[in-house]
Protein backbone atom coordinates (compact mmCIF):
# COMPACT_ATOMS: atom_id res chain seq x y z
CA UNK A 1 0.00 0.00 0.00
CA UNK A 2 2.93 2.45 1.07
CA UNK A 3 4.83 1.51 -2.66
CA UNK A 4 1.29 2.08 -4.43
CA UNK A 5 0.97 5.48 -2.75
CA UNK A 6 4.64 6.36 -3.22
CA UNK A 7 4.20 5.16 -6.68
CA UNK A 8 1.34 7.76 -7.41
CA UNK A 9 2.48 10.69 -5.60
CA UNK A 10 6.04 10.34 -7.95
CA UNK A 11 3.62 10.28 -10.93
CA UNK A 12 1.67 13.37 -10.06
CA UNK A 13 5.51 15.13 -9.13
CA UNK A 14 6.34 14.36 -12.62
CA UNK A 15 2.97 15.60 -13.99
CA UNK A 16 3.21 18.55 -12.29
CA UNK A 17 6.62 19.38 -13.14
CA UNK A 18 6.18 18.55 -17.00
CA UNK A 19 2.72 19.81 -17.19
CA UNK A 20 4.23 23.55 -15.36
CA UNK A 21 4.93 26.34 -18.00
CA UNK A 22 6.27 29.79 -17.11
CA UNK A 23 4.20 31.71 -19.79
CA UNK A 24 0.33 32.10 -20.47
CA UNK A 25 -0.49 30.26 -23.47
CA UNK A 26 -3.17 32.44 -24.67
CA UNK A 27 -0.57 34.99 -25.29
CA UNK A 28 0.72 34.52 -28.39
CA UNK A 29 2.09 37.26 -31.18
CA UNK A 30 2.84 37.59 -34.78
CA UNK A 31 4.83 38.30 -36.89
CA UNK A 32 7.55 35.93 -35.49
CA UNK A 33 9.90 37.27 -35.93
CA UNK A 34 9.29 40.47 -37.12
CA UNK A 35 12.35 42.28 -39.15
CA UNK A 36 13.30 45.89 -39.22
CA UNK A 37 16.37 46.84 -41.79
CA UNK A 38 17.78 50.55 -41.71
CA UNK A 39 17.78 51.88 -45.38
CA UNK A 40 21.23 51.96 -47.11
CA UNK A 41 22.04 55.58 -47.43
CA UNK A 42 23.57 54.07 -51.08
CA UNK A 43 20.80 51.94 -53.20
CA UNK A 44 23.32 49.48 -54.18
CA UNK A 45 24.55 48.89 -50.73
CA UNK A 46 22.48 45.87 -48.01
CA UNK A 47 21.11 47.47 -44.96
CA UNK A 48 23.56 48.58 -42.49
CA UNK A 49 21.55 47.14 -39.78
CA UNK A 50 19.08 44.57 -39.45
CA UNK A 51 16.97 43.24 -36.75
CA UNK A 52 14.91 40.81 -36.02
CA UNK A 53 12.43 40.35 -33.01
CA UNK A 54 9.57 38.19 -31.91
CA UNK A 55 7.37 38.04 -28.55
CA UNK A 56 8.23 35.03 -26.36
CA UNK A 57 5.27 35.48 -24.43
CA UNK A 58 3.83 36.82 -21.22
CA UNK A 59 5.91 35.26 -18.15
CA UNK A 60 4.45 34.72 -14.90
CA UNK A 61 6.38 36.13 -12.11
CA UNK A 62 9.55 33.45 -11.36
CA UNK A 63 10.98 34.24 -8.22
CA UNK A 64 13.99 31.89 -8.91
CA UNK A 65 14.89 34.02 -11.62
CA UNK A 66 14.39 37.05 -10.05
CA UNK A 67 11.80 38.47 -12.31
CA UNK A 68 7.88 39.68 -12.32
CA UNK A 69 5.24 39.51 -14.38
CA UNK A 70 6.58 40.61 -17.41
CA UNK A 71 6.72 40.20 -21.38
CA UNK A 72 9.39 38.37 -23.07
CA UNK A 73 11.25 39.50 -25.97
CA UNK A 74 14.21 38.25 -28.05
CA UNK A 75 16.26 40.12 -31.00
CA UNK A 76 18.81 39.71 -33.24
CA UNK A 77 21.04 42.14 -34.15
CA UNK A 78 22.94 41.71 -37.30
CA UNK A 79 25.55 44.70 -38.72
CA UNK A 80 25.74 44.28 -42.36
CA UNK A 81 27.85 47.37 -42.83
CA UNK A 82 30.92 48.68 -42.81
CA UNK A 83 31.18 50.48 -39.67
CA UNK A 84 30.70 49.77 -36.23
CA UNK A 85 27.51 49.67 -34.63
CA UNK A 86 26.59 50.23 -31.29
CA UNK A 87 23.47 48.79 -29.45
CA UNK A 88 21.99 50.04 -25.79
CA UNK A 89 19.56 47.81 -24.44
CA UNK A 90 18.10 50.12 -22.19
CA UNK A 91 17.18 52.03 -25.04
CA UNK A 92 14.12 49.67 -25.45
CA UNK A 93 10.83 50.92 -25.04
CA UNK A 94 7.62 48.34 -24.63
CA UNK A 95 3.82 49.69 -25.05
CA UNK A 96 0.52 48.25 -25.59
CA UNK A 97 -2.45 49.04 -27.41
CA UNK A 98 -3.19 52.06 -25.25
CA UNK A 99 0.08 53.56 -25.32
CA UNK A 100 1.13 52.50 -22.00
CA UNK A 101 4.61 51.72 -21.45
CA UNK A 102 5.29 48.90 -19.57
CA UNK A 103 8.70 49.49 -17.57
CA UNK A 104 12.11 49.18 -18.75
CA UNK A 105 13.72 46.38 -19.66
CA UNK A 106 15.59 43.93 -17.49
CA UNK A 107 18.27 43.13 -19.23
CA UNK A 108 21.40 40.53 -18.08
CA UNK A 109 23.86 42.57 -18.41
CA UNK A 110 22.56 45.32 -19.32
CA UNK A 111 25.49 47.31 -21.19
CA UNK A 112 25.69 48.42 -24.52
CA UNK A 113 26.74 45.95 -26.83
CA UNK A 114 29.32 46.61 -29.53
CA UNK A 115 29.18 45.12 -33.08
CA UNK A 116 32.05 44.77 -35.89
CA UNK A 117 31.07 44.05 -39.21
CA UNK A 118 29.44 40.93 -40.12
CA UNK A 119 28.97 40.16 -36.12
CA UNK A 120 25.72 39.40 -35.14
CA UNK A 121 24.15 39.77 -31.41
CA UNK A 122 21.53 37.37 -29.53
CA UNK A 123 19.14 39.59 -26.77
CA UNK A 124 16.48 38.58 -24.31
CA UNK A 125 14.89 41.40 -22.34
CA UNK A 126 11.85 41.48 -19.93
CA UNK A 127 9.30 44.11 -19.65
CA UNK A 128 8.01 44.54 -16.34
CA UNK A 129 4.26 45.23 -16.10
CA UNK A 130 3.81 49.06 -14.48
CA UNK A 131 3.23 48.99 -10.71
CA UNK A 132 0.22 48.18 -9.39
CA UNK A 133 -1.05 46.17 -12.75
CA UNK A 134 -0.82 42.63 -13.76
CA UNK A 135 -1.17 41.18 -17.88
CA UNK A 136 -4.93 40.62 -17.51
CA UNK A 137 -5.60 44.19 -16.59
CA UNK A 138 -4.06 45.40 -19.90
CA UNK A 139 -5.11 45.58 -23.27
CA UNK A 140 -2.19 43.37 -24.61
CA UNK A 141 -4.36 42.64 -27.99
CA UNK A 142 -0.60 44.42 -30.23
CA UNK A 143 2.73 45.90 -28.70
CA UNK A 144 5.27 48.15 -30.05
CA UNK A 145 8.81 48.30 -29.64
CA UNK A 146 11.32 50.44 -30.01
CA UNK A 147 15.03 51.06 -29.59
CA UNK A 148 17.97 52.95 -30.96
CA UNK A 149 21.31 51.64 -32.51
CA UNK A 150 24.56 53.87 -33.25
CA UNK A 151 25.97 53.51 -36.67
CA UNK A 152 29.56 55.34 -36.53
CA UNK A 153 28.49 58.90 -35.25
CA UNK A 154 24.81 58.31 -36.60
CA UNK A 155 21.89 57.48 -33.86
CA UNK A 156 18.66 55.62 -35.70
CA UNK A 157 15.71 54.53 -33.89
CA UNK A 158 13.84 51.57 -35.39
CA UNK A 159 10.33 50.11 -34.43
CA UNK A 160 8.02 46.97 -34.85
CA UNK A 161 4.49 45.89 -33.74
CA UNK A 162 3.21 42.75 -32.92
CA UNK A 163 -0.58 41.62 -33.17
CA UNK A 164 -2.07 39.02 -30.35
CA UNK A 165 -2.89 35.80 -32.00
CA UNK A 166 -6.18 34.78 -30.64
CA UNK A 167 -6.15 30.82 -30.61
CA UNK A 168 -9.71 28.45 -31.54
CA UNK A 169 -10.43 25.69 -28.91
CA UNK A 170 -13.01 23.67 -30.25
CA UNK A 171 -15.15 20.91 -28.22
CA UNK A 172 -16.36 17.93 -29.55
CA UNK A 173 -20.40 17.55 -29.10
CA UNK A 174 -23.18 20.61 -29.18
CA UNK A 175 -20.68 23.17 -27.25
CA UNK A 176 -18.61 25.52 -30.39
CA UNK A 177 -15.33 27.61 -29.24
CA UNK A 178 -13.93 29.70 -31.36
CA UNK A 179 -15.08 31.91 -34.92
CA UNK A 180 -18.95 32.12 -35.49
CA UNK A 181 -20.83 28.52 -37.00
CA UNK A 182 -20.83 28.35 -40.95
CA UNK A 183 -23.80 29.07 -43.29
CA UNK A 184 -26.10 26.34 -42.84
CA UNK A 185 -25.30 25.33 -39.18
CA UNK A 186 -28.62 24.39 -37.35
CA UNK A 187 -28.95 23.18 -33.51
CA UNK A 188 -26.43 23.07 -31.10
CA UNK A 189 -25.31 25.83 -28.65
CA UNK A 190 -23.12 28.37 -29.39
CA UNK A 191 -20.91 30.00 -26.55
CA UNK A 192 -19.09 33.23 -26.89
CA UNK A 193 -15.77 33.11 -24.92
CA UNK A 194 -13.53 36.49 -24.80
CA UNK A 195 -11.06 37.10 -22.43
CA UNK A 196 -10.39 40.99 -21.74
Amino acid sequence: MIRLAAVVLSVFCLMAIVGCSQYDDDYQYSPRPVTADIPATQPQNPPPVTTMATVIGVRYADEQNHLPQCVEVRLRIDNNGPDSVVFDPMSMELSNAQLVRLGPPIVRPPTPITLSPSQSAYLTAYFPFPPGLSYDEMDLNSLQLRWRVQIGPRPVGQVVYFTRVWSDYYAPGPYWYGPPPPHGFYGGVVIVHRRW
